[in-house]
């Protein structure tokens, strides 16, 4: 399955904040976010018992700078919001990540890309052997 969202999603640092209370909640950005992933998704489900994934992130030119904007801040946003959408059951489930930061020449263009396969594998034999039969690379 492949879908776009038209946003990045906001880095790990903008994507929870405390409550006063105690607790935490999801930033504007993150529930945004994770909405346009549900939305575009289509209620489309992946099955299986294991997931690859593959995430493109598209920035803009004003996030350019190569040193900023580190693939690691936006991952864990973009698997949170493939989860709350329902497309894959749960984050844990990741065995293979493919992650590729690009740059496009408008901020319009920004977006993130997503690919979502599902992999049925014994898990018996995957915990055991310590590696995926030849058959699931």
């Amino acid at each position: 399955m492949r879908f776009a969202v038209p946003m990045l999603p906001p880095s790990v640092n903008h994507y929870k904040q405390m409550r006063r209370g105690g607790g935490m909640y999801l930033t504007k950005q993150a529930t945004a976010f994770a909405d346009q992933t549900f939305l575009l998704s289509r209620g489309i489900r992946i099955t299986g018992n294991f997931y690859e994934i593959d995430l493109t992130f598209y920035l803009g030119p004003k996030r350019q700078k190569l040193s900023s904007h580190d693939l690691d801040n936006f991952i864990k946003v973009a698997i949170d919001a493939l989860a709350r959408a329902h497309v894959i059951t749960n984050d844990g489930r990741v065995l293979d990540l493919h992650v590729h930061k690009r740059f496009c020449s408008t901020e319009r263009d920004e977006r993130t890309e997503f690919s979502v396969e599902g992999k049925q594998i014994d898990e018996r034999a995957l915990f055991q052997q310590g590696e995926l039969p030849a058959s699931s690379r």
